[in-house]
């Protein structure tokens, strides 16, 4: 483990390199989160019982599977990086235009597995890149980073309802029609493109900060780092930790709409506070991790998320049910930046995309089958009673943090 203090404080460019990969991060969660925040319609558009639209989920996070099981290993056998960040936001952006033009359920599962392979494709390549490049920092820029992707779901459930429903809280217009609504969110893409692609070809003209590795040195770091009990365990720990979080960010607008008939601007207002409290916490505890340790700030605050979702189904009134809400995201998502900085501590630098590519393919595979179980839990027991089944998956994620090495001093 680094301690940022002891490091000189990052300068102005490299504070805007930070900024822009962050940025990138926030637009690819802004449209694979377009999916999430209308799922509510999807439901109600092709009259899907709890269990078909938890066969949905899973389909959608097939893709996501897919892409951490070849983006990572392709990362780090070409270095290109920064090429595959570009790659990402063009097949997000374009998934999502399409998207508007989906008549057809089928069709509707293809583009969503696209939106899932593209926002994946995304996180070998750059978190291996900021990793590497700000060791000194790593914990402060996986929270900067982070807070990208929480600020790019917070915007999605305040603005796509609004256009959807033409309810902007304090002023009524005129509802804008599907297509138009997926059409006009591709402009965040198109809009973080350019500078993108331009510090890709000047970086890769420069020969600057992206490296490769030949396929048998490749191979038997990857034997080395299969036997490594603390990566395994923290890929175990991702699995089940993103379980829970993805569970409760896909459910939780259906829970609101169907168990207290909020409305889809309401709902959408919810996911935004669940995503808010996440954004208020990545940065604290991604630097408290870098003085503190990863595996102690991880016990904390996986123990505290587990208390707060437990809780959750427990209330009625509205006012109770924003306060909890904030609470799950403030604990929940606080844990990101630190798990993944506990991962690039562990892994040798040419081998962070592929430990990258195992902890999201490891919450895939965990979510696959999980979003399956969710709906038929729901459909059984009510909905209500999936919460408890995410308590249970954080339960054994701190069961693995406890038993993992304590941090170097």
């Amino acid at each position: 483990m680094v301690r940022v203090d002891s490091a000189p404080p990052l300068t102005f460019r490299e504070q805007g390199v930070v900024a822009l990969i962050s940025t990138g991060h926030g637009v690819t969660h802004y449209l694979h989160s377009i999916v999430l925040v209308v799922s509510p319609l999807i439901k109600e558009k092709f009259n899907l019982s709890y269990t078909e639209l938890g066969l949905f989920f899973t389909i959608y996070t097939t893709g996501s599977f897919l892409s951490a099981i070849t983006g990572g290993p392709f990362a780090d056998l070409t270095g290109r990086r920064q090429l595959l960040q570009v790659l990402s936001i063009t097949i997000l952006s374009l998934a999502v235009m399409f998207l508007g033009f989906a008549n057809e359920y089928a069709v509707l599962l293809v583009i969503g597995v696209f939106i899932a392979f593209s926002n994946q494709l995304w996180h070998p390549a750059a978190i291996p890149y900021l990793a590497t490049r700000f060791h000194s920092h790593r914990g402060y820029v996986m929270s900067i980073h982070g807070m990208g992707s929480n600020i790019g779901d917070v915007l999605v459930p305040l603005l796509v309802p609004a256009m959807l429903t033409g309810n902007y809280i304090i002023i009524q217009l005129e509802p804008m029609s599907w297509r138009n609504v997926m059409v006009i969110n591709t402009l965040p893409g198109l809009f973080i493109l350019p500078p993108l692609i331009l510090r890709a070809v000047r970086e890769r003209a420069g020969h600057g900060h992206e490296t490769s590795l030949n396929l048998r040195h490749y191979i038997a770091g990857i034997i080395d780092q299969g036997k490594n009990k603390t990566v395994l365990g923290i890929g175990l720990i991702a699995g089940l930790r993103t379980t829970a979080q993805s569970g409760s960010r896909n459910f939780l607008p259906v829970y609101l709409v169907d168990q207290f008939n909020w409305s889809l601007t309401q709902a959408g207002i919810a996911l935004l506070l669940l995503n808010l409290g996440g954004s208020v916490a990545a940065v604290p505890a991604g630097i408290a991790s870098d003085r503190c340790g990863r595996r102690k700030v991880m016990l904390i605050a996986i123990a505290a998320a587990t208390i707060f979702i437990l809780l959750l189904p427990l209330l009625q009134d509205e006012f109770l049910i924003v306060i909890g809400i904030c609470l799950v995201g403030f604990s929940i998502y606080a844990t990101r930046p630190v798990l993944i900085s506990w991962m690039m501590d562990t892994v040798e630098s040419g081998f962070r995309g592929t430990a990258t590519s195992l902890m999201f393919a490891t919450q895939s595979a965990f979510s696959i089958p999980s979003m399956a179980i969710t709906g038929v839990i729901a459909d059984i027991y009510g909905i209500a009673a999936i919460f408890y089944w995410f308590a249970i998956m954080l339960l054994f994620a701190n069961a693995v943090v406890f038993v993992l090495p304590k941090d170097n001093p």
